[in-house]
Order: structure tokens, then sequence, then C-alpha cells
């Protein structure tokens, strides 16, 4: 089997129902790879696109942080402000 016949859709646009479809997988916490195979896309078509949307996806490396929301970064002190030369 051709690589290409697993990215059928290669250098296709994304429609309105392909980025419902995306949403979906992403939300049911489908693999990259799975969503790419299933849809016949790259995974960096699969990863470019979630960033596009602002879509997060999710970690193979931390399954844990599954909902954590990320507070804002801290700021570093001004060494203005410290009296540091």
């Amino acid at each position: 089997m051709e690589s290409r016949d697993l990215t059928h859709n290669y250098g296709q646009r994304w429609s309105d129902e392909t980025d419902v479809e995306l949403r979906k997988r992403i939300d049911a916490r489908q693999s990259v790879g799975q969503i790419a195979r299933d849809m016949g896309r790259t995974q960096d078509a699969i990863r470019g696109r979630a960033a596009t949307l602002r879509l997060s996806l999710p970690s193979t490396m931390r399954p844990w942080r599954e909902g954590v929301k990320r507070g804002p970064r801290m700021q570093r002190p001004d060494p203005s402000s410290t009296g540091e030369n």
C-alpha cells in the first residue's frame, strides 16, 4: 500500500465538516496518529489545523494533566526595583 493511500486528503482544504470532526475526535481524546489515519491526513496536518483552530491536543506524555488549567505566568522581578545594579 502506498503511503499516499493513507493520506487521501493530502492537499485538500479543510471544510467546516472536517473541522467539526476534528474537534469531536480531540474532545474524545483520540491520539494524533489515530485521528490522522481515520481522517486521511498527516499527523502534521492534524497538529497544524488544531493549532489554527486553537485546540489543545491531548498529551500522550502527561495524560493525568487532562483538564488542568494554567494560570498566568509569574513575572520576574525587575532588577531595578530591588535596588540591585
